[in-house]
């Protein structure tokens, strides 16, 4: 038994690494490809910012007394240019806040309290971010005010308050780091498993080369199991690659994971990595599991993808719930999948526990293993694999 699914399993690997182009496809390309892709994107968001920062405010106001440039000149210096206009000017500068031609009109009313009216384009960023400029200039007048009726400023200050973060620079890193890596790396496996999945038992199907392999004198069951393992090291491989590209691109790409941390706070132990790829390698076992039944059922590479697509979906739904979804108490751990993106979440945040870790793998085992069977048996089908 062992040599025969040994057999199988060196098969269908010699099949792809002894096949320079799709070698490069499924190993080198995804990594590649994520390295330089991730590269431009967050150079560009950070690109963005910087643009942001270096943007001078262009605020045009009406009747605003003199504390107000006064205070603006203060807070933002040469970042925001106020220019006073008349009030008959008001729809003028409206349609140019609209064009986008300056950020922020603001309008100061008489009456008692005074009125106050500030227009932004909440689809141009520059005037966004004026915006709030805007709120900051008024929080400050305000104070002021309150502090000519109080009898000083000094009389507001009711707390003198301190935001301490006692958050380790690591941890900062981790959490960041955490939020997105799941949900890439589940897309990951189960890419790559499905890019070479259809095709070697589904597209062998089609070609005819399938049912030569089953009139050989190795059980079915052997040939099934020998194509899912070599399929689950394909889609490990394939998956690793991409995460050495993902990592190879944070010194340029950190602000596509929210920023705040330096590449040099990452501080991850060999036993992290270690845990990671143990549930990685579970759920490459699960989603191979799941593509192998597929594209077993299926006559030809069309009708596989039919059928592995809408899994693909629930995949990814899954993993992009993660992110946000997070469930009190040991249950969540126990969903195919889901159990495993918490459990890759705790331990790059730094909160990895065995118990949890466990009822993840205990889960994905079991559901792997049952697909397993039904790959199995649908191996052992005449009426399904008839196509063949």
């Amino acid at each position: 038994m062992r040599n025969n699914i040994f057999t199988i399993l060196k098969k269908e690997l010699r099949r792809v690494f002894l096949d320079r182009k799709l070698a490069f496809t499924v190993f080198i390309m995804p990594g590649l490809t994520i390295a330089i892709l991730y590269s431009v994107m967050g150079g560009m968001i950070e690109k963005t910012g910087d643009d942001a920062m270096d943007h001078v405010a262009l605020v045009k106001t009406i009747n605003v007394p003199s504390a107000f440039s006064d205070i603006a000149s203060e807070l933002y210096g040469d970042g925001m240019d106020v220019l006073p206009i008349s009030i008959m000017d008001t729809e003028v500068a409206k349609k140019e806040v609209e064009a986008g031609d300056i950020d922020v009109l603001v309008i100061f009313r008489e009456g008692s309290p005074a009125a106050i009216e500030r227009y932004t384009n909440s689809v141009k960023d520059f005037s966004v971010r004026a915006g709030y400029m805007i709120d900051g200039i008024i929080d400050s007048m305000r104070l002021e005010v309150l502090g000519e009726k109080l009898g000083g400023i000094e009389e507001t200050i009711i707390y003198n308050f301190t935001q301490i973060d006692l958050a380790k620079a690591e941890q900062r890193a981790g959490k960041a780091i955490g939020m997105l890596l799941p949900m890439l790396l589940t897309v990951f496996l189960f890419a790559g498993a499905m890019q070479v999945g259809m095709d070697i038992i589904a597209g062998e199907k089609e070609r005819g080369t399938l049912s030569t392999m089953l009139l050989t004198p190795v059980k079915r069951s052997h040939i099934a199991i020998g194509k899912m393992l070599s399929l689950a090291i394909i889609s490990l491989a394939s998956c690793l690659s991409s995460l050495a590209g993902v990592l190879l691109s944070l010194p340029f790409s950190n602000s596509m994971f929210g920023g705040g941390f330096n590449v040099s706070d990452i501080a991850y132990s060999i036993s992290d990595f270690a845990l990671l790829i143990v549930q990685m390698i579970f759920m490459a076992v699960l989603f191979v599991s799941i593509i192998c039944a597929m594209s077993a059922l299926a006559r030809n590479i069309k009708e596989a993808g039919g059928f592995i697509v809408p899994a693909y979906m629930i995949v990814l739904l899954m993993s992009m719930s993660s992110m946000f979804v997070r469930p009190e108490g040991l249950w969540g751990y126990f969903i195919p999948v889901y159990g495993n993106l918490l459990s890759i979440k705790d331990i790059l945040m730094f909160e990895y526990k065995v118990v949890p870790g466990f009822a993840a793998i205990f889960s994905t085992l079991v559901f792997a293993g049952v697909m397993a069977f039904l790959m199995v048996r649908t191996f052992n089908s005449e009426r399904i694999m008839k196509s063949a």
